[in-house]
């Protein structure tokens, strides 16, 4: 965390230093300071923005090597910071309030915009395209947004930006004016696009090469369904056990994919198992796929694994956060792994619970124990009645198969948002070390209440504070 932390921020300043050193080096006639400070908040609102291309651009090693939960994290959240200099940025400019010439009338030459109109228009068109991409992403959920139109849009919107900033930038930039921080924008900006492309082109072509065929397909709980394949050429998929990939049915287009985790430990014919709740467009038109269709894959990715040096296990599920514990246990059934291992499984029926057991042939561990808990037991229900809060795991904690082990045991949680907000909690409250808390997000905002949820609002506004210090900083020294 440390390591990324400082090569994030170093990456954010880096086109305020180039500018720095260059204007020094041209010997440019130095302007008032809060003109510059107006433009590094461009500066730097423009890189992040160009920085986000590659943080969800699925490159498999830096996804290996942070996790995707981290770089889903930092784009949400700093995505924020960025929207907020960028749109502050044109009223730091001291020659708004200057009064104006009798030439020296337009709004543009007020803000010692260059190009004419254009400058200013690529940029206003730029910033209302980042509004309405964060807007969108930000609400998405609460507008009934479909999936797909959102990643259509969100992609288009987007590569809007990258083309009206990079115009924005190398036409009314000061400091763009020099060639080598013009030739920093053309390579940061020329870089993102590539990731666009990756995405977007490269990969659904690489992936319709590589096509997977779907084996087994059957509803193994209320609205959920098992779906496995396998690949149709000597192409075997390699993961590890909790990891996720974006999966396609049927058909290569780039904003229909869909995220899930794979059910399965690896094994040699390459076969890729996931658990699938009909929930969205793509999930609800399972039903309607038949054996042989084709599925593209796109993975693996995450890094959600249980730490090697972990005594023991307690792994808390809620609803189809079931999946990744799924393979995490097959995974630790094939490797025949000896440490105490618990499942704390809540749903709201029993009918939308899958049977673990069965999918992954727990039975075999040497000290394995499943505690099911939901919310509308049957009448003739044997386990924990209630919900994954404070309370309900409260109750499961004291289950004679859990309370040994939850002092020593690494937490692992996934689930709804509300209910590993509420884990968390309850854990740090009883003292459990944040290192032992190993959760799988994928939505980044501000509901989070858990200690370790306030942890990382605090990280994104220390760093957003080093960010404007190191700014200053740089103008200081100019």
């Amino acid at each position: 965390m440390v390591l990324w932390s400082a090569l994030y921020l170093a990456l954010l300043l880096l086109p305020v230093a180039l500018s720095v050193l260059a204007a020094r080096a041209a010997g440019l006639e130095p302007r008032p300071w809060l003109d510059d400070w107006a433009s590094g908040l461009a500066m730097i609102g423009f890189s992040g923005v160009l920085l986000s291309f590659f943080l969800l651009g699925r490159f498999k090693p830096l996804s290996g090597w942070l996790g995707s939960d981290l770089l889903m994290q930092t784009h949400q959240w700093f995505a924020r910071t960025f929207v907020l200099l960028l749109v502050l940025h044109p009223f730091f400019y001291t020659l708004w309030r200057a009064p104006p010439g009798p030439v020296d009338t337009s709004a543009a030459q007020a803000l010692r915009i260059g190009g004419g109109d254009w400058g200013l228009a690529t940029g206003l068109l730029a910033l209302g395209a980042l509004l309405l991409l964060v807007a969108t992403a930000v609400w998405r959920q609460r507008s009934g947004i479909r999936h797909e139109t959102w990643r259509l849009l969100h992609s288009a919107l987007a590569l809007a930006v990258l083309g009206l900033g990079l115009h924005h930038t190398l036409v009314s930039g000061r400091y763009a004016q020099l060639d080598a921080v013009a030739l920093f924008w053309w390579i940061l900006a020329s870089l993102a696009l590539v990731s666009w492309l990756w995405v977007y082109l490269a990969r659904p072509l690489w992936q319709g090469a590589r096509p997977y065929r779907i084996e087994k397909l059957q509803r193994c709980a209320e609205k959920i369904w098992l779906l496995e394949a396998t690949p149709c050429g000597p192409w075997p998929a390699r993961f590890r056990a909790g990891q996720f990939a974006w999966i396609k049915l049927r058909q290569r287009w780039p904003h229909r994919d869909n995220p899930f985790s794979i059910c399965n430990a690896p094994d040699a014919r390459g076969t890729l198992t996931f658990l699938i709740k009909e929930a969205g467009d793509m999930t609800r038109a399972l039903p309607r796929s038949r054996l042989g269709d084709a599925l593209y894959f796109d993975g693996p990715h995450g890094r959600f694994e249980v730490p090697t040096d972990a005594p023991a296990v307690v792994m808390h599920a809620g609803g189809i956060g079931v999946a990744p514990f799924v393979g995490l246990l097959a995974d630790a059934v094939a490797r025949r792994d000896a440490r105490p291992i618990r499942l704390i499984y809540a749903d709201t029926h029993p009918r939308q619970m899958v049977d673990v057991e069965a999918l992954t042939g727990v039975g075999a561990l040497a000290d394995f124990a499943i505690v099911p808990m939901v919310q509308e037991p049957d009448a003739d229900w044997q386990g924990l009645r209630g919900r994954l809060d404070a309370a309900g795991l409260a109750l499961a904690l004291q289950h004679p198969d859990v309370a040994p082990l939850v002092d020593s045991a690494c937490h692992l949680i996934c689930g709804p948002e509300p209910m590993m907000d509420a884990v968390e909690t309850a854990l740090t409250a009883r003292g459990t070390p944040a290192e032992r808390i190993v959760s799988e997000h994928f939505q980044y905002d501000f509901e989070g209440s858990s200690p370790l949820a306030r942890r990382r609002r605090h990280h994104w506004w220390l760093m957003s504070g080093f960010t404007l210090a190191g700014l200053a900083l740089a103008l200081l020294w100019r």
